[in-house]
């Protein structure tokens, strides 16, 4: 038969845990959710039915199989993946040996472990939507687990842990402000297993178009003064040089000096905060001038490149000229690796560029003569592209004439390199959403885009963009005016409703604020804080003073909320008179009892005071007909207040 009290506490641990380890479904292997999912299970029926628990020897044995298998499927037990799916497997194999309270509170912590598990992952408002509930169920837990016998109807609880959880909020409060932060990203604790979002240092047919369609937020862009126009949004991403026939790629490698860069005109200035994405790469306008040396450095291709893949987000400011002259003088090398194509691949494409560039009175004018002929004969552009043999170009150009902008710029670069012209594939994002609620520009992952540069003798390095041969409007105006109806372009149903179309720029700024106050809050932003509240040169012994200083300011609140919460209750006003009254006998050595009615303490008040006979009778008599005579009035209270108030023992 069933125990109550242990079905209530067990529903409540098991509530709690699997609201804990509910965001991490998406990131553990099949096998740990179904074996976590068949535990729970089975100690919940066990529970019901009274059945016994395992024994030592087989928890011990469950214990190491599942230590096993994740150091088998996760090649380790370290690192956030394998750390998660082991803690998970730990405390769902502990509800086997759950019979003390003891037992429960442990569970209800492991549970608390992985709400802060959760951040490691994403730090989103939509995680911080889930932990905090989350996180107070598992409090409700602990209170519901830690006492005994009834524990009342369900909301009691969440009303004793919330309030709780609320008197507590000043010091968390002043702890998130004014406690020291250190370099890092705590909250992006790297994880080898972690899939990249977003660009990476490979491009093979359809790799863009797949990309496309994911509408998540790459990153976002605050400008300083005007925002440039929409042919000017070209996010540099990774350059790439090597091409098999198939696919482009980054060399690890590469030593080559970086070419000159000649800056013209007015700059543009803004500060970007970009997405976690497991990679390297920083995305800026071209060209690039003015950077975080700290957090990034300048390869010789123009990529801004970190130290450490990103892995929380980051932010930091830029300056670009959208006019510039790159690379006036090309090396022999850097022509070489420019110029460079797989033997055997592609011929019909190879042989199709050199009559072109021999019908051509320069590299400028075949250049012209290519776009022109994706421009006037029978291509498409397209996201769901035919799938391209091995020699892609070659079965672009001449058979499926159906391509993606990855399909456009693998073809143009590699009709330029046959013909003798450099160039090289750059991969990115153009355009983006302006969000007028929060005044700043939403580049997703499907504005990714990838395009060309050639190099021409006295004009160094230039951006050809084959896309906007056959698609411009998907330049000018994005990509949802350049394909047709029947495509799946990611977003376009909200943009064809304004309604909607607010409604999510007013959520996309309210998670743009999310992330500059709370995951971009670093000493930067402390500093700031203590230069606005006065202190010209802050430093850690001033925000160490106002770290203290909060913390008293955080107690004395919450003494002060307990004492008013606790507080005696209050007394009926003519109650209130009458202890006056015995408070002045008691200064006179007459002091009542508190198990005396007040026709006692007064027959004993006579006994040892007769000369206060007649004033005590008379406020006796007036508070016994103000408290209790059912015609009591305001004239009973003011006569039993005057007569106390001129009583003089």
């Amino acid at each position: 038969m069933p125990r109550p009290e242990g079905m209530r506490r067990l529903g409540w641990t098991v509530a709690g845990l699997a609201a804990a380890v509910a965001p991490h479904l998406a990131h553990l292997r099949g096998w740990v959710v179904a074996i976590a999912l068949a535990v729970t299970a089975w100690r919940l029926l066990a529970e019901w039915r009274g059945f016994g628990l395992p024994g030592r020897w087989l928890r011990t044995a469950a214990a190491v199989a599942a230590g096993a298998g994740v150091l088998v499927s996760y090649r380790g037990v370290t690192g956030l993946d394998a750390g998660t799916a082991l803690l998970v497997l730990m405390g769902t194999l502990k509800l086997l040996e759950t019979r003390t309270p003891r037992d429960h509170i442990v569970l209800v912590f492991i549970g608390w472990f992985l709400c802060l598990a959760t951040f490691l992952y994403q730090q989103d408002l939509w995680a911080a939507a889930w932990v905090v509930p989350a996180m107070w169920l598992l409090a409700a837990a602990l209170l519901n687990v830690a006492r005994s016998g009834e524990s009342g109807p369900a909301p009691r609880p969440f009303r004793t842990t919330g309030a709780m959880l609320v008197k507590a909020l000043p010091l968390a409060l002043v702890l998130f402000l004014f406690f020291p932060r250190v370099a890092g990203h705590f909250w992006g604790a790297p994880s080898s297993e972690r899939a990249s979002t977003g660009l990476t240092e490979e491009l093979s047919p359809g790799d863009l178009s797949e990309l496309t369609l994911n509408d998540t937020v790459a990153f976002r862009v605050r400008f300083a003064g005007e925002v440039p126009p929409p042919l000017q949004r070209y996010w540099r991403g990774p350059v790439l040089t090597e091409f098999d026939g198939y696919t482009w790629t980054r060399p690890r490698a590469q030593a080559y000096f970086r070419p000159a860069v000649e800056f013209i005109g007015e700059p543009v200035e803004y500060t970007v905060t970009l997405e976690p994405t497991q990679q390297r790469m920083l995305f800026a306008l071209d060209m690039v001038d003015r950077w975080p040396a700290d957090m990034a450095a300048q390869s010789w291709d123009y990529q801004l490149w970190t130290r450490q893949p990103i892995s929380a987000v980051i932010q930091y400011e830029a300056r670009s000229y959208p006019r510039y002259r790159a690379g006036a003088e090309l090396s022999a090398a850097l022509r070489n690796r420019h110029l460079q194509l797989p033997e055997g691949r592609n011929l019909r494409s190879v042989e199709l560029a050199r009559r072109m560039r021999a019908a051509a009175d320069d590299d400028a004018a075949f250049i012209a003569d290519v776009l022109a002929m994706f421009r006037e004969q029978d291509f498409h552009y397209t996201l769901t592209p035919p799938r391209l043999d091995r020699n892609s170009v070659d079965d672009f150009l001449f058979n499926t004439r159906r391509g993606f902008c990855g399909h456009y710029a693998s073809s143009f670069t590699a009709l330029m390199r046959a013909a003798g012209v450099p160039a090289r594939v750059v991969g990115g994002y153009q355009g983006g959403d302006w969000n007028p609620v929060g005044g700043y520009l939403i580049v997703r992952q499907s504005h990714a885009h990838a395009w060309s540069e050639v190099w021409l003798a006295g004009r160094g390095w230039v951006r050809v963009d084959p896309t906007a041969a056959v698609a411009p409007e998907r330049v000018e105006r994005g990509l949802d005016a350049a394909l047709p109806d029947g495509e799946p372009v990611p977003g376009r149903l909200l943009r064809e409703s304004e309604v909607l179309w607010q409604a999510r720029m007013i959520w996309d700024n309210v998670n743009a604020r999310w992330n500059d106050w709370v995951v971009k809050f670093d000493a930067a932003r402390q500093e700031r804080i203590l230069e606005e509240l006065g202190f010209e040169t802050p430093d850690w012994r001033q925000l160490a003073w106002l770290l203290a200083g909060g913390l008293g300011a955080g107690l004395l609140l919450v003494s002060a909320w307990l004492a008013w919460e606790y507080r005696g209750p209050r007394l009926d006003p003519a109650a209130a008179a009458y202890r006056r009254f015995t408070r002045r006998l008691a200064k006179r050595g007459v002091e009542r009892a508190a198990h005396e009615a007040p026709r006692d303490f007064l027959a004993r008040l006579l006994a040892a005071r007769p000369d206060l006979a007649r004033p005590a009778t008379a406020i006796t008599e007036a508070y016994l007909r103000a408290r209790y005579a059912p015609d009591a009035g305001g004239a009973d209270l003011d006569r039993l207040r005057a007569l106390v108030r001129h009583f003089r023992p």
